[in-house]
């Protein structure tokens, strides 16, 4: 019996340990790099449209990794839900926009391309990049036009770093160091036709 208490007492600090070691990762991983500042949803006759302007600061690794030529994808999900009283909420329509910002040390500018769109613009300041990249306009949501009914339907917003899309070598790294935690929080409102 004298032997199984010391591993039993190993195991419950080693429980405690990963629990500690948890809760503190999470803490330093909160660290408000992309929020959302406006957002609207608009509605016409072809459906529903996105408007929004989203703050957004790089850590010091990610625009390390962004200097050295590893470009940045970004991923906009808007997500709707129509609220049931007995069941739970309905998806009704999701939508992934990417936006990529590279650095092109040659010219020595910021690149901003629209996946959807292809569109792109240079900047010679990474700031001025960003800034440009959050202000994102008629993302098309949905042409469903049962969201013209009157239901109550919720709206979700999350922007984040794709972290699939960076290089092979880079992704086990980004998914545990805090520093690669570039994503909003969902940022959930209803709204009522």
């Amino acid at each position: 019996m004298g032997f199984i208490m010391p591993s039993l007492k190993s195991v419950k600090w080693g429980v405690l340990l990963g629990v500690l070691l948890c809760l503190s990762c999470s803490a330093r991983g909160e660290q408000n790099n992309i929020r959302f500042l406006e957002k609207n949803v608009r509605s016409n006759e072809q459906g529903l449209f996105l408007d929004a302007v989203v703050a957004l600061r790089l850590s010091a690794e990610a625009e390390k990794a962004l200097k050295s030529g590893v470009p940045l994808v970004w991923a906009m999900t808007v997500r709707v839900w129509r609220q049931r009283e007995i069941l739970w909420d309905k998806k009704i329509a999701e939508v992934i926009s990417r936006y990529q910002i590279s650095y092109h040390a040659l010219m020595d500018v910021y690149r901003i391309k629209n996946e959807q769109s292809g569109t792109e613009k240079k900047f010679t300041s990474l700031q001025v990049a960003l800034n440009e990249m959050g202000i994102l306009n008629n993302i098309f949501i949905t042409a469903d036009r049962s969201i013209f009914s009157k239901k109550h339907y919720i709206f979700g917003v999350l922007f984040a770093l794709d972290k699939e899309r960076l290089p092979l070598p880079l992704r086990p790294v980004a998914y545990y160091d805090s520093e690669w935690m570039l994503t909003s929080q969902w940022d959930l409102w209803s709204f009522q036709k």
